[in-house]
């Protein structure tokens, strides 16, 4: 716990910089399966998502209305 804070700061900055490369790199649909190195990414944001809940950390409130990382997500999939 001693570390904790920094540590969630440096996840989060590494998630924005993550953000804000993917929006600055459009890739071709149509050749997105010929990049090997992408063939990974989809497994591995999936692990991560699963983390978060997995260790609970989708309980986490996300905005100023109080909402949860959980009830967040929930929102954007449902009709």
């Amino acid at each position: 716990m001693e570390h904790l804070a920094s540590d969630i700061k440096n996840i989060k900055e590494s998630l924005q910089r993550m953000q804000r490369y993917i929006l600055g790199k459009a890739i071709d649909g149509s050749k997105a399966n010929n990049i090997k190195d992408l063939k990974g990414v989809s497994k591995a944001a999936w692990e991560f998502i699963s983390a978060l809940y997995d260790s609970h950390w989708d309980n986490l409130m996300v905005d100023s209305t109080n909402r949860s990382f959980r009830n967040n997500i929930k929102s954007k999939f449902s009709p």
